[in-house]
């Protein structure tokens, strides 16, 4: 690695969006957007494309065109040598773009019809503003949890408890373990919905990026070893910070998760 400075790359994208008549607007998020990034920080980007040609594409095409996408992946393959790069169709409303450079910096690029956004996102920088799409910044609560989405979280958090304690009862270890981190993540988005973070889908990541308090004890959900103990004590944990979250219907789905912990308590 060479320590080359991420920025260099949010400069390169700029001045090609600049000089490409077709990219209406950039927007920088991640680390380097809140202002927080450094040398090891990924570059987290958006761009809007403007499509000459769009009302003549029908309801079921992706919102910008193959051709446009190819020129965007050549473009950020040409700031820097690449090791590798990948292309993502994201549920058939954008693409993202991954490019990872021989000296370690990654640009991960989400390219977007133009209108998709009608202001700035929380905690993003607009780098390239033609047309003023992202003068004015978004609603937060967008990003919010509503309670549909908390009972959700907290739902599927005690069935991955019932499911990690029941492969693990079988001797699917790595089963276990899939289901375990599984429960600890929705643990994650609760606890950031509680602290009233922005983006608490994000889970652990919204939380470390705003240094905000973390659950407690949660190093105790991570079972120092792979054996029925540790798998039960790790889960246990799990279930006990998932009280203040669980009500109404799942305090059912809540002891049906606990009745297969106690596999592992034999």
């Amino acid at each position: 690695m060479s320590g080359a400075d991420p920025r260099a790359i949010v400069e390169s994208l700029n001045d090609w969006a600049r000089r490409t008549d077709w990219v209406d607007w950039v927007e920088l998020g991640g680390s380097l957007g809140r202002g927080a990034g450094d040398e090891f920080s990924d570059v987290d980007a958006g761009i809007g494309v403007r499509e000459a040609d769009r009302s003549a594409r029908s309801d079921d095409e992706r919102p910008v065109s193959e051709a446009r996408i190819a020129e965007a992946r050549s473009a950020v393959e040409s700031f820097a040598p690449v090791a590798a790069s990948l292309t993502q169709p994201l549920d058939g409303r954008a693409t993202h773009l991954v490019c990872v450079y021989e000296d370690g910096r990654q640009l991960s690029l989400v390219v977007f019809d133009a209108d998709v956004r009608t202001g700035l996102p929380p905690q993003a920088r607009a780098t390239v503003d033609k047309s003023g799409r992202l003068r004015r910044p978004l609603d937060r609560s967008r990003w919010d949890a509503d309670d549909a989405t908390v009972r959700e979280w907290t739902f599927l958090a005690w069935l991955a408890i019932g499911d990690a304690a029941r492969h693990r009862h079988r001797g699917r270890t790595w089963r276990a373990m899939q289901s375990l981190t599984e429960a600890r993540d929705h643990l994650w988005r609760l606890w950031a919905h509680r602290l009233g973070l922005v983006y608490p889908g994000f889970g652990a990541v919204t939380v470390e990026n705003a240094d905000a308090e973390l659950p407690p004890d949660i190093e105790d959900t991570h079972p120092p070893d792979l054996g029925p103990e540790a798998f039960h004590r790790a889960l246990t944990a799990i279930a006990r910070l998932l009280e203040p979250y669980t009500a109404g219907d799942l305090r059912a789905l809540a002891e049906t998760a606990r009745s297969r912990l106690a596999l592992l308590a034999d």
